[in-house]
């Protein structure tokens, strides 16, 4: 179960289906003649058509402001009292500690959470109206997801989605490739790399493992705030114009806002078309993309575990975080516990239920506030 009530409203085209249909009834009761039963048949199917056209909208990237509904009340906790309750994680161990028993148990584990979530996602699609074509492997994907990276030794197919842990992707295909400390591993050097090797046909790409990486919307936003905006200075002008003496946290807040009124005002804002911040769900295809291991990063060592179990890769190692490399001293989960304690419940609100309501929506994961943020909800096996 979802948590997300399925009883849904009657639309206009429901409605006018069922007065039909009622209607028609009575007809049928008093004249009792086979012709208006013909009748009737067919204009019931075409209305049912109509019905299910307005029922699903096609799956476009639009903000849809307000659109995901039913939410949850936001409380603010400071960081001494709001802390968030794990899923139960297994003992990790070496791989060479491990016996064939507990590899198949990781292994067993990662995929039938996976599988429950994908289940979850495809459903949840369904109900927030979006309408996704099944995915068809041709020579323009269409729905296909933003980038897909490919590796023919191992038959795997990686959906990489920014501030997700893609770069620890992106360097474990390098290691595969022999390199021993991949650095740049973006563009253009990683993708004019990894678009030189991928040789995908119809049927290669039906034999591979496809994985794809997905993280809390409220976590991922802060990683791509840290990474983008105060590592490499992209949107200061526009966040900052009067140069101001800010605080991270007031830069923050003031690209928050911001991003929100230039959503509104602009159909293609400069900053929801960074795939940075671009909701994932859209990014993912994760409403029509056949996904073999979604990969939840909350979750990351027993999945990626899982997923060099699967591909027979144990024998490289999977690069750690920038907190694990010691290149931070704080992850993008400390300063997001310490900065949404603190942030305006109105901004909050935009930045949950407005901005990212459909990745919170389609996704499950649980908002800031939630007894089990930040982790997806009723999908822990």
């Amino acid at each position: 179960s979802s948590g997300i009530n399925a009883e849904w409203p009657l639309r206009p085209g429901e409605i006018i289906i069922v007065t039909l249909i009622r209607t028609f009834t009575m007809f049928i009761n008093k004249f009792n003649r086979p012709f208006i039963i013909v009748i009737i048949a067919i204009l019931v199917v075409v209305m049912m058509v109509v019905g299910l056209r307005w029922r699903n909208p096609p799956e476009q990237l639009t903000l849809t402001l307000g659109k995901a509904a039913s939410f949850a009340p936001i409380q603010t906790h400071s960081l001494t009292s709001f802390q968030p309750e794990s899923p139960p994680y297994y003992n990790r161990k070496p791989f060479t500690e491990l016996t064939d028993n507990e590899k198949q148990e990781i292994v067993w584990k990662s995929l039938n959470r996976s599988d429950a979530l994908v289940r979850d996602i495809k459903m949840r699609c369904r109900l927030q109206g979006v309408r996704a074509k099944p995915f068809q492997f041709d020579e323009f994907n269409v729905g296909k997801p933003r980038l897909l990276l490919y590796r023919k030794s191992i038959k795997m197919l990686f959906s990489s989605n920014p501030k997700t842990g893609s770069s620890s992707f992106k360097k474990f295909f390098f290691k595969l490739d022999g390199v021993k400390n991949p650095r740049n591993v973006h563009y253009p050097n990683g993708h004019y790399m990894f678009a030189k090797k991928t040789a995908l046909t119809n049927k290669t790409f039906y034999d591979s493992f496809r994985v794809g990486t997905l993280r809390n919307p409220l976590i991922r936003f802060v990683s791509g705030f840290r990474d983008k905006v105060l590592r490499k200075g992209q949107f200061r002008d526009t966040i900052n114009p009067q140069k101001k003496n800010l605080t991270e946290f007031e830069m923050f807040e003031a690209f928050i806002r911001i991003m929100y009124q230039n959503a509104i005002t602009q159909s293609n804002s400069p900053f929801l078309s960074n795939q940075h911040f671009t909701p994932q769900w859209h990014n993912m295809r994760v409403c029509s993309f056949p996904y073999s291991l979604l990969i939840q990063y909350e979750n990351g060592n027993l999945d990626t575990d899982a997923m060099q179990l699967i591909t027979n890769t144990t024998h490289i190692e999977y690069s750690p975080s920038r907190k694990e490399g010691g290149e931070d001293s704080l992850s993008s989960d400390d300063i997001t516990y310490a900065w949404l304690a603190r942030l305006d419940r109105d901004l909050l609100n935009v930045l949950q239920n407005e901005i990212y309501g459909l990745d919170f929506a389609i996704l499950g994961y649980a908002k800031w506030g939630e007894k089990s943020f930040p982790f997806i909800n009723n999908v822990l096996l």
